[in-house]
């Protein structure tokens, strides 16, 4: 049961900061401290190879 307590909160936190370095990124974005070209080199990197042009 302890494991699965320790997984729990190790999961817990993982999400939890994931979700704030989403948040802080896209404040970034609004604020223009992340040009409109990084932003779309961005998503295009994400996108995968099977969607790049």
């Amino acid at each position: 049961m302890e494991a699965l307590k320790t997984i729990g909160i190790a999961g817990f936190l993982f999400f939890l900061i994931k979700g704030l370095l989403w948040l802080v990124f896209f404040w970034l974005v609004a604020k223009g401290f992340v040009s409109q070209e990084k932003l779309n080199r961005m998503k295009s990197w994400f996108q995968g190879p099977w969607k790049r042009p």
